[in-house]
């Protein structure tokens, strides 16, 4: 509760709810019609009074009374009695039902009253003290701003915020000054209520904030700087730039936060933005860092001078400017970015090909891929090119022989899913043949159907034969029946056990049916002997009943090599 909400001693429910008395009077007190009845029985009764104190006492208990047209022509004929009355007014007001009445009359007196209102304080109770410092600011007389200051210094919290709120009130430089001194000592408990009431002053008269910033006292012009960001007041932009020279760095770091809160104020903000570039290389990395977020908030009007002060050489500079391009997401931003990968600081390195992740394109692709050789950038790399890659493809598959960074161009085509499938459909043909079995590889990891008759023409191939049954294991049921398929066909022998091999790594009871065909099918004979060492590895007991029952009657010409073989792979007891 603030102490413009809170003056109404008058009302009897204690001082605590005084403060909100004088708010409600000064809102009674807007609403009264401008025009007054005038001639009220009651007033002429008391102006016939013999002594001035006579004359006082009667106007009183007539704003005490029910006949608010009398009590507001009591008003006037109060004020023209003069300062004397201010005394017994303000004793009063923290009595009378009508209390707003009294305050009016006091305001009324205008600057004739602050000379009393003043000597009252002198050695006034707390709850005079408050209800003379609230009068002095509704007054506005500025002659009260020394006496309103020494106040500020008061030991009681509640003194201190009605000094500060009157203060404000009043208004003029010296006054806002003072509050923002008292601002930087204020504790927890006060210091959010002088910032709100500074802000709520500001907004009305801006002027005296600015002025603040050419203080004497560092923590004056601070507070000003940031206050100003709050406020969001063009006429602040000049004085802001001027005060990112200050020689405290606490003033260039708020300095630099109000100009970011007026980004979207400024109609041609390229000297501001310049003005911030500057302090990106700042000694102070807080004033550093809160111009990069200033420059973020100027958007893309920002990008061109972030590209000349990413290519300013200094690593602090550059990485900033980096992480601002990122953040903007401009694609102009690209090539100096694609440049700051070869930076020999790691921290514009990592600053640079973060910022990848955001604008690269397919020209980016490849200075990415080089990426990965660095430890550092990494991870970033990885995650650029999962946005990147698929618009320059070709170029994973450019490693030299024994590259390092195989695996993982290999595990990023992964991640990219189906989108990639078409083209590594293409690189089965590839004259190549490692690219030719990354892609068979690749393929079965991301797992599309639409692979599986392409990787199933590959069963026969002496060199990808094995890791095509591999990758057709991978694709699931789709995989399965080509595979199938493959051995219900008339294909090489070289193929038919590549199949056999591919049924065998599945756990699905039709794949190990199609095998258990294929050992009394037409099929090339070292398929039908593979089939049946897999079967009697397996070790289904009804499965390798029928199949040495098989072996006892038709089969017995394939048993010998049958034995051979399991025994060949030693461990598996012959049946």
């Amino acid at each position: 509760m603030t102490p413009r909400t809170s003056l109404v001693r008058c009302l009897g429910v204690g001082v605590a709810v005084l403060l909100l008395g004088a708010a409600v009077a000064g809102a009674a007190m807007r609403t009264v019609p401008l025009g007054r009845p005038q001639g009220s029985e009651a007033v002429r009764r008391a102006l016939a009074a013999s002594t001035d104190d006579g004359r006082l006492e009667a106007l009183i208990r007539v704003l005490r009374g029910q006949d608010i047209p009398a009590a507001l022509e009591a008003m006037d004929a109060l004020a023209s009695l003069g300062p004397w009355i201010v005394p017994r007014l303000v004793s009063e007001m923290r009595r009378t039902r009508n209390n707003w009445l009294i305050g009016a009359t006091l305001v009324r007196l205008g600057s004739r009253a602050v000379a009393p209102l003043i000597e009252l304080l002198d050695e006034a109770d707390d709850a005079t003290t408050v209800d003379c410092l609230y009068l002095l600011g509704e007054i506005g007389d500025r002659r009260a701003v020394p006496t309103l200051i020494r106040f500020l210094e008061d030991p009681r919290e509640k003194v201190r915020m009605y000094a500060v709120t009157s203060l404000l009130q009043v208004g003029g430089p010296r006054a806002v000054e003072a509050v923002m001194d008292r601002l930087t000592r204020e504790g927890k408990g006060l210091k959010t209520f002088v910032q709100d009431a500074l802000l709520r002053y500001g907004r009305q008269s801006v002027e005296p904030v600015i002025q603040a910033l050419a203080s004497r006292s560092p923590a004056v012009r601070e507070e000003a700087a940031f206050l100003l960001g709050g406020l969001r007041d063009l006429r602040a932009v000049d004085a802001l730039v001027g005060a990112l020279e200050d020689p405290d760095p606490k003033v260039r770091e708020n300095a630099c936060y109000a100009l970011g809160e007026m980004a979207d104020l400024v109609d041609e903000p390229g000297w501001v933005i310049d003005a911030l570039a500057v302090r990106l290389d700042d000694p102070e990395d807080p004033v550093a860092e809160k111009a990069r977020a200033s420059l973020v908030r100027f958007g893309r009007a920002a990008v061109p001078r972030l590209i000349e002060a990413a290519r300013s050489g200094r690593a602090g500079t550059a990485m900033r400017a980096a992480n601002a391009l990122r953040e903007i997401g401009d694609p102009r931003a690209e090539d100096v970015l694609i440049e700051l990968l070869s930076h020999p600081d790691r921290r514009v390195r990592v600053a640079a090909v973060s910022g990848l992740i955001t604008v690269g394109t397919g020209r980016a692709v490849e200075p990415l891929l080089e990426a990965l050789r660095d430890e550092d950038l990494r991870w970033f790399a990885t995650l650029a090119l999962e946005r990147v890659g698929t618009e320059n493809l070709e170029l994973f598959f450019s490693a030299v022989p024994n590259d390092p960074t195989m695996g993982l161009r290999t595990q990023i085509l992964v991640r990219l899913g189906s989108s990639v499938v078409p083209f590594l459909l293409e690189r089965l043909n590839d004259e190549n043949t490692g690219r030719r079995a990354a892609a068979c590889w690749v393929l079965g990891e991301i797992g599309d159907p639409e692979a599986a008759p392409y990787l199933g023409s590959l069963l026969a191939d002496p060199e990808l034969g094995w890791l095509a049954a591999r990758s057709l294991r991978k694709l699931g049921e789709a995989g399965m029946e080509a595979l199938a398929r493959y051995l219900r066909s008339t294909g090489s022998d070289l193929g038919a056990v590549n199949a056999v091999e591919g049924l065998g790594l599945f756990g699905d009871p039709r794949a190990w049916d199609e095998l258990e065909k294929a050992v009394a099918a037409a099929v090339p004979r070292a398929a039908r002997i593979r089939a049946a060492v897999l079967i009697f590895r397996q070790g289904d007991p009804q499965r390798v009943q029928r199949l040495r029952a098989y072996m006892d009657g038709e089969g017995a010409p394939l048993w010998p090599d049958v034995e051979e073989a399991l025994r060949a792979e030693g461990g598996i007891r012959v049946p």
